[in-house]
């Protein structure tokens, strides 16, 4: 028997083992007692009956070592059986071990990859922190560039409105300079129209005048063409625009007592009398001439 299996028996089974000890004990002194009656031939009788009783005996044992046999192949697989379990129990805790130490190197592999996302995602915000702080370093530039322009462009607005005040008021000095220009020479135009109102208003002038427009109005009735509606009592207040040449300019009348033909006569005759007779005096000339034509 070998050490492995015995010591697997006694770990295992210790009476069993007792018991495969006694017999083994046993057999070997049947052996011992059968050697001896062997040398004594002088006692056949009893010989017979201890060859006997070392046949039982020997059937006995064989039984036992059958069982123990029994026993041993039964603790084999058993121990087999066992060892095939530790085995795969083995495997299952090799394989768990392989799988953790497979997930341990994911989640390394995993930590590994998250510091590394970390550190880019660190490298980012650095990169992101620096553009800021350039971009607020460009804003605080062109804030400062605009400034300075609103400052240029206020005191570009400032001188020219300056100018523009300066213009305005030399305008203005222009425009007054003007208007007391034409004020005075208004004045003055003003003053020899008086002038000469007061001449014309004078009793020579007025005679004159009459004259004058006792002329024109003989002038036109000359070219009068007297309608067959007309008759003494009819007559129109005649307004007359001529030039210094004594051209007719212009005709109407106004306060007519008479007919629609009796009027379009009197317009006719004052353009056929284009141009009007010379005045007496050139101081009489008006471009308006007024007066009454009389039907006859």
């Amino acid at each position: 028997m070998k050490e492995g299996s015995l010591l697997g028996i006694i770990r295992y089974d210790a009476k069993a083992f007792f018991i495969a000890l006694v017999l083994h004990t046993l057999l070997l002194f049947v052996l011992v007692v059968s050697v001896n009656f062997a040398e004594r031939p002088d006692m056949p009788h009893k010989q017979v009956e201890t060859v006997q009783a070392v046949v039982v005996d020997s059937q006995i044992v064989q039984a036992e070592l059958e069982k123990i046999k029994k026993i041993e192949a039964r603790k084999k697989s058993n121990e087999k059986l066992r060892l095939e379990k530790l085995a795969d129990k083995t495997r299952k805790e090799e394989h768990k071990q392989k799988q953790a130490q497979k997930k341990r190197k994911q989640e390394e592999q995993r930590i590994a990859d998250l510091k590394k996302e970390r550190k880019a995602d660190e490298k980012q915000r650095k990169v992101e922190v620096q553009q800021l702080a350039d971009l607020q370093k460009k804003k605080q530039l062109l804030e400062e560039q605009r400034q300075a322009e609103q400052q240029r462009l206020a005191v570009i607005q400032k001188k020219r409105q300056q100018e523009e005040l300066a213009r305005d008021n030399a305008r203005k000095a222009e425009e007054e300079e003007k208007r007391k220009k034409i004020e005075a020479i208004a004045l003055k135009k003003k003053l020899a129209e008086e002038e000469q109102q007061r001449y014309l208003n004078s009793s020579k002038m007025k005679k004159l005048r009459s004259q004058y427009v006792k002329l024109i109005e003989r002038h036109v009735g000359k070219k009068w063409i007297k309608p067959a509606s007309a008759n003494k009592e009819m007559f129109c207040n005649v307004i007359i625009t001529q030039n210094r040449a004594g051209t007719v300019l212009s005709v109407k009348t106004d306060e007519c007592k008479g007919d629609k033909a009796f009027q379009q006569s009197v317009e006719r005759a004052v353009l056929k009398a284009s141009p009007l007779p010379d005045p007496p005096s050139a101081d009489v000339f008006d471009r308006t001439v007024q007066f009454t034509f009389v039907g006859h």
